[in-house]
């Protein structure tokens, strides 16, 4: 081992890599494409271990765009070197170069059939908070495991069971979904009430396309479900109208908020026309609430569009969220999507949309009965 370096892989290890993919991996291989990809980008990190006559193996860790999280897509040792404390090595480095960049947890999936690997994962303080059925190609299945890497970070327990929206335009439903199955896990989630959510809290007209799911229509699709809802909603007026141009679209936008008003009337649903203050949402959190809050993706992704997501949990320093819009990209996982760690600073930058600064969380929780 004294005689490795790990170092930031380059533009020349191209052809290392690609040479060191082949002899470690029999399928789920990573291709040249993929692995000039991943040097390239700013959201990815490649660490070597560098013998000096050839590589003896590599960490792969991505990044997600806006969040404190680190995932540990790959790591290959070529056969000759195994069982000489590379894996460790290079597990060593990605965690430090995780850490510098501000990241909270490590996470990562591995073969359940992989009991080295899964050993090697354990001895460093990963634990298992999942598992996902025919991962990869063989079809067997994979361990999800995660490790905290900064102390002042804790985490929502438990998991997240994650639900991802089946349209563009459904991350609303998708949210309230998971909100729903957080607070009673026997509860189903399926597509048909992810569409029957949205039906009775869309706004029916966006910029384009299909309709988005208003805050109130929300709040009120909740309401509907059983639970209690506080409402959560500055500036006070019609959400989304300043996106829409043509008067007719506008006019019936303003009909449909002006009837959830009417509707919300006759619950006991709390609307609340100012910010929701961290002090307020962290108690909420503390006390068994579940979050849905309205962001902007431009911090994830750099399309400026209105977004719903859940949020899980708090700590000191993170807000956590789960994201129901799942990219699929080859290197990206669910795992990627729950209960992703944000910096309290992050979220208050993320929780705002548009140019009237729109904000909008429900804080949802099991209702509570009433006295006999």
């Amino acid at each position: 081992m004294n005689t490795l370096l790990i170092r930031a892989a380059q533009r020349e290890d191209l052809n290392a890599l690609c040479d060191l993919e082949q002899s470690c991996f029999s399928g789920d291989r990573l291709s040249r494409r993929s692995l000039s990809h991943m040097l390239r980008s700013e959201h990815a990190e490649l660490l070597v271990a560098d013998s000096g006559a050839e590589l003896a193996g590599y960490a792969l860790v991505l990044y997600r765009s806006g969040t404190n999280l680190a995932r540990l897509y790959s790591i290959a040792i070529r056969p000759q070197w195994r069982g000489k404390g590379v894996s460790g090595a290079l597990l060593d480095s990605a965690e430090r170069s995780a850490r510098a960049r501000e990241c909270a947890f490590m996470r990562l999936e591995v073969s359940v059939n992989n009991t080295a690997a899964v050993r090697l994962y354990e001895r460093s303080g990963f634990h298992r908070f999942g598992r996902i059925s025919a991962y990869y190609e063989d079809g067997s299945d994979a361990w999800r495991m995660e490790k905290t890497i900064r102390r002042q970070a804790t985490g929502p327990t438990p998991k997240t069971r994650y639900y991802e929206q089946t349209t563009p335009f459904t991350c609303g439903p998708a949210c309230l979904l998971m909100a729903l199955g957080r607070l009673d896990p026997e509860r189903e989630m399926s597509r048909t009430e992810e569409l029957r959510i949205w039906r009775e809290a869309t706004t029916v007209y966006m910029t384009s396309g299909h309709g988005g799911c208003s805050p109130h229509g929300l709040a009120l699709s909740a309401w509907r479900r059983g639970v209690d809802v506080s409402l959560f909603v500055t500036p006070s007026g019609t959400p989304f109208i300043d996106s829409v141009r043509d008067p007719e679209k506008k006019t019936v936008i303003e009909l449909v908020h002006a009837d959830y008003l009417a509707e919300l009337e006759e619950t006991d649903v709390a609307l609340n026309e100012r910010e929701l203050p961290p002090v307020e949402l962290l108690a909420a959190l503390a006390d068994g609430a579940v979050g849905i809050t309205l962001i902007s993706t431009w911090r994830l992704n750099r399309n400026r569009a209105p977004h719903w997501v859940m949020i899980t949990g708090a700590d000191e320093r993170y807000i956590y969220i789960s994201d129901p819009d799942f990219e699929r990209e080859p290197w990206h996982s669910e795992t990627d999507y729950i209960d992703v760690p944000l910096t309290h600073e992050e979220y208050r930058a993320m929780a705002r949309f548009g140019r009237s600064r729109l904000q909008a969380t429900l804080l949802l929780s099991n209702r509570k009965k009433k006295p006999a």
